[in-house]
């Protein structure tokens, strides 16, 4: 099988250089020759030439007739023929690429178009679209190489919110007040609590002397009674900071 690329045309004004036309040729059978392997030789331009017996103008007016493409590849003894065509449309280089089947004279794959604002914008049009036009020719299998995701940019440290330094207000000092008041009232509760087992010691041993025994109460008494108010104010003020974490 073999198929023909025909020069690249263009039908805008301002004319762009030759050389710029045969570089998007080229570009063309080479994305063509990368697709299609071995399965399809590539014509080369002088072949083309060559069989047409030199009459490249065959080539340049092939776009005035209707079908001409299909009857030149029969021409040329070509199975396949594509040729590009530039335009011009606001302001931009405009491309469409067409290929088809030189026997039946239909289109061997969708035509394929782009536009650009210079000419090597066009060449990134044909880089990105050719290759799924000619993987659609009889016996290719083709699979598009999945696009690369994009690189994430770095961001700037200055552009990274900081957290927030959390506020201590009033509210926290008060219950942190509060907790250590409380805790130190238990403390001595405790403390209180064992003083008093030490007078009630002193008050058993003292029993059996009449003359010791009030002192000896007394001291248990009010041990006890200092135990029981470092206890419960220990208590309602500890309880009371905790209170203020939880609802404040």
């Amino acid at each position: 099988m073999r198929l023909a690329i025909l020069r690249t045309l263009d039908d805008g004004e301002p004319e762009i250089e030759p050389t710029e036309l045969l570089y998007l040729t080229g570009r063309l059978r080479e994305i063509a020759g990368n697709v299609l392997q071995n399965k399809y030789g590539i014509m080369t331009e002088q072949s083309i030439i060559d069989m047409l017996g030199g009459r490249d103008n065959a080539v340049k007016t092939c776009k005035e007739t209707e079908g001409c493409l299909a009857q030149l590849g029969r021409k040329i003894s070509a199975d396949y023929i594509g040729q590009a065509r530039l335009g011009r449309f606001g302001g931009n280089f405009t491309i469409i690429v067409e290929l088809y089947n030189s026997a039946s004279g239909l289109q061997a794959s969708p035509a394929i178009t782009g536009q650009a604002k210079d000419v090597s914008g066009l060449i990134e049009v044909l880089d990105k679209k050719a290759p799924g036009m000619f993987g659609k020719m009889p016996g290719i299998v083709y699979a598009p190489e999945p696009e690369s995701a994009p690189v994430p940019k770095p961001v700037p440290e200055d552009a990274v919110p900081k957290p927030e330094k959390p506020i201590i207000g009033t509210n926290f000092w008060v219950a942190l007040g509060l907790d250590v008041l409380g805790v130190v009232l238990i403390y001595l509760g405790y403390d209180k609590d064992k003083e008093m087992m030490k007078s009630y010691d002193t008050y058993r041993v003292r029993e059996e002397r009449e003359d010791y025994y009030d002192d000896a109460w007394k001291d248990v008494d009010n041990n006890r009674s200092s135990r029981n108010t470092f206890y419960v104010i220990g208590g309602a003020l500890l309880a009371s900071g905790i209170g203020v974490h939880i609802w404040f």
